[in-house]
């Protein structure tokens, strides 16, 4: 062959080879990739006075990301917001506190929430004291009787009290309570219907009072115990 052909041939290969390297090289388009789904909450704590109440929590995320709300204790409970998906609230509802401050959490969008809720009223909770006979009253009955007993919120969410007289053979006797401001009655059945009426100190945690049940009639006190 001749050397202007050899030459010729020599120049071509490398135009070929490269026109081979940038057919394979080519690529396809890259898919796009999901937007992560973050959840912000409005807040982390709540603090509850001891009355109860409602409360709502903010949740921040991209639209189509679901989540849920759910409580982690008997006195609190989700009223709305328990499975959203987006942005959306979650709102909750704090039963009245018949005891001391206490705390729960809910789980929302996997984040935890503490509610803390303060001590309710202390006229709520364990009482004893004393019952003093006065004059017209049954020799059965005794001079001086200790009682013991809890005020508390019924079924239907009124007072009552859960009374105990042993020296007078009353035990766990469940009467209604009517609380008015500082003044509190209630009625119990000794050998007669006896109505006892009370007036709480200003802390709510002690009283003085007088009783009366047909000729009979005296005083009392209590005190938180």
């Amino acid at each position: 062959m001749a050397r202007s052909s050899w030459l010729g041939l020599i120049l071509l290969t490398p135009v070929l080879l490269t026109g081979c390297a940038d057919s394979s090289s080519s690529s396809s388009p890259t898919a796009p990739t999901s937007t992560a789904c973050v959840y912000a909450l409005g807040t982390t704590t709540l603090n509850m006075a001891g009355v109860g109440g409602t409360a709502t929590i903010g949740v921040t995320t991209n639209a189509g990301c679901a989540w849920t709300a759910a409580s982690n204790s008997s006195f609190v409970s989700v009223t709305s917001g328990a499975s959203l998906s987006g942005p959306g609230t979650a709102s909750l509802a704090v039963a009245e506190n018949t005891g001391g401050a206490r705390s729960a959490t809910l789980t929302v969008a996997g984040q935890t929430v503490t509610v803390n809720q303060a001590a309710g009223d202390p006229v709520f909770g364990n009482w004893a004291g004393t019952i003093a006979k006065g004059a017209g009253c049954p020799a059965t009955l005794p001079a001086s009787a200790a009682w013991s007993g809890t005020i508390r919120r019924n079924a239907a969410g009124n007072h009552e009290f859960l009374i105990n007289i042993p020296a007078a053979l009353v035990f766990n006797q469940a009467v209604s309570l009517q609380v008015i401001g500082n003044a509190m009655q209630f009625a119990v059945s000794v050998d007669t219907l006896y109505t006892f009426n009370a007036t709480l100190a200003s802390d709510r945690r002690s009283f003085t009072g007088t009783f009366s049940g047909g000729s009979c009639s005296g005083t009392w006190s209590g005190t938180r115990q």
